[in-house]
C-alpha cells in the first residue's frame, strides 16, 4: 500500500479493476493500517486524515503510538475485536472512539488494520441532528413537474441543518385545484423543528379533514391555531400562509397568519401581494388576512417565509419568467452563509 498521492491500490473483483484507494476513501470510518512490528502507519484513507488531523504528506512518517498511545497493551494480534478507547489527534486533544481491529491474513505479514468512529458527545450530538435534519426533509413533497396545467417547485434551506420552516401541498387532478401552505415557526435549531413537525401534522389533517377543520381556508387555520395553542412553547409563535388554486375557476384564494405577503408575477413584473393576519399560537382572538386573485396562463405565485421574504423589495416589478425567480430565489438561498432559515413554495399556472 502506499499513502495518498502514491502508487494506487488495484483491486480486481469478479474480472473488473479498478483504483482501491478511491474505494476506500469512500468509506466513512477511518480506517488505518500499520505494521505491527514496527508500529509504522503503512495507510490511513480520507476519513481517518479528517479525524486525526493529518494531512496527506504527514501520514508518512506517522507512527502508531501518536494516534493510538499505548496501542499495544490493548489489541492482540489476530484479534477481531469491537472496543472503546482513547485517540490523540494531531493538536494532543483525546478523545473516545470505538474501533474494529484485526490482523491482516495471507502473505501480509505482521500488517494490521483497524476501522475507527469517534464517539464523543459532540459527535453523537451532530449526527443525531443529522439525522433529524435528512427525517425532517422527508416529510416535504417533491416538485410537481409533469401536469400541463400546474407547476410546483420548493426550495429548503434550514440555518442550522433542521429548519423552523416547512410546507406542503395537494394536487387534485381531476378538478384542477392546487392547495397549499407554508410555515416559519420563531427561532431555530431542535426547538423550533421539533414545533415545525407538530404542526405540520396539524396542517396535514387541516387540508386533509374538511370535517374536522372546515371547507374554508380561514376556518382550516383558524382550527389549525386552536390546536397549536397547545403544540407550540408560551414564549413562541409561528407565522402561516395557506392557498388554493381552482383552475376551473382560474382563481386563487390565500389566508395568512403572520406572513405579511406574497408574491405574484405575470408578464409585466413582479409584486408584492400584502396579506395581514395575527400570528399563529398567540392567546386572544386571531384576525387572518385572506383575499382572492383572478389566474390566467403564464402567471404565477411564490410563498416565501421570512428568510426570503425580508430581502425580495428590490425584485418588484421586475420582468421575471417562472423560471428566471426561482432560479434567483434559489442562488439567494445556497449562496454564502444563511442568516435565517429559507423556504419557498413556487406555483407556476401552465394552463388556466
Amino acid at each position: 500500500m502506499k499513502e495518498c498521492g502514491g502508487v494506487p491500490l488495484t483491486l480486481e473483483v469478479a474480472g473488473f479493476r479498478f483504483d482501491g484507494m478511491n474505494l476506500l476513501d469512500m468509506f466513512y470510518e477511518a480506517l488505518i493500517v500499520w505494521e505491527a512490528s514496527t508500529g509504522a502507519v503503512l495507510y490511513t484513507n480520507e476519513a481517518a486524515r479528517a479525524l486525526y488531523g493529518y494531512s496527506c504528506g504527514e501520514t508518512s512518517d506517522l507512527a502508531m503510538d501518536e494516534i493510538f498511545p499505548g496501542w499495544e497493551g490493548v489489541l492482540r494480534k489476530d484479534s477481531f475485536s469491537l472496543l472503546t478507547a482513547t485517540h490523540r489527534k494531531k493538536n494532543g486533544i483525546f478523545f473516545p472512539v470505538q474501533f474494529t481491529c484485526r490482523s491482516l491474513s495471507g502473505n501480509a505479514g505482521d500488517v494490521m488494520m483497524m476501522v475507527a468512529s469517534d464517539v464523543s458527545p459532540e459527535t453523537l450530538v451532530r449526527d443525531s441532528v443529522s439525522l433529524a435534519a435528512s427525517i425532517q426533509r422527508g416529510f416535504l413533497p417533491g416538485d410537481l413537474e409533469g401536469d400541463e396545467r400546474i407547476e410546483v417547485r420548493g426550495i429548503y434551506r434550514p440555518m442550522h441543518l433542521i429548519s423552523g420552516d416547512m410546507f406542503g401541498y395537494h394536487w387534485d387532478e381531476r378538478h384542477g385545484i392546487l392547495s397549499g401552505y407554508l410555515f416559519d415557526v420563531m427561532g431555530h435549531g431542535v426547538p423550533a423543528a421539533l414545533q415545525t413537525s407538530a404542526i405540520m401534522v396539524l396542517f396535514r389533517q387541516a387540508f386533509e379533514d374538511d370535517a374536522r377543520a372546515g371547507t374554508s381556508l380561514e376556518e382550516k387555520l383558524a382550527w389549525v391555531n386552536s390546536v397549536a395553542e397547545s403544540r407550540i412553547l408560551a414564549d413562541s409563535f409561528a407565522a402561516a400562509v395557506c392557498f388554493r388554486l381552482n383552475l376551473p375557476e382560474k382563481r386563487l384564494d390565500y389566508c395568512a397568519a403572520g406572513i405579511n405577503g406574497f408574491l405574484y408575477g405575470n408578464g409585466s413584473g413582479l409584486k408584492k401581494i400584502a396579506s395581514p393576519g395575527s400570528l399563529l399560537g398567540l392567546p386572544g382572538t386571531a384576525v387572518f388576512g385572506s383575499g382572492s386573485l383572478p389566474v390566467e396562463t403564464g402567471e404565477y405565485f411564490l410563498f416565501l417565509s421570512d428568510g426570503f421574504l425580508d430581502h425580495q423589495g428590490e425584485e418588484e416589478n421586475s420582468p421575471l419568467s417562472f423560471p428566471e425567480a426561482y432560479d434567483r430565489l434559489f442562488q439567494a438561498g445556497y449562496t454564502g452563509a444563511a442568516r435565517d432559515d429559507q423556504s419557498a413554495l413556487c406555483v407556476l399556472v401552465r394552463k388556466a
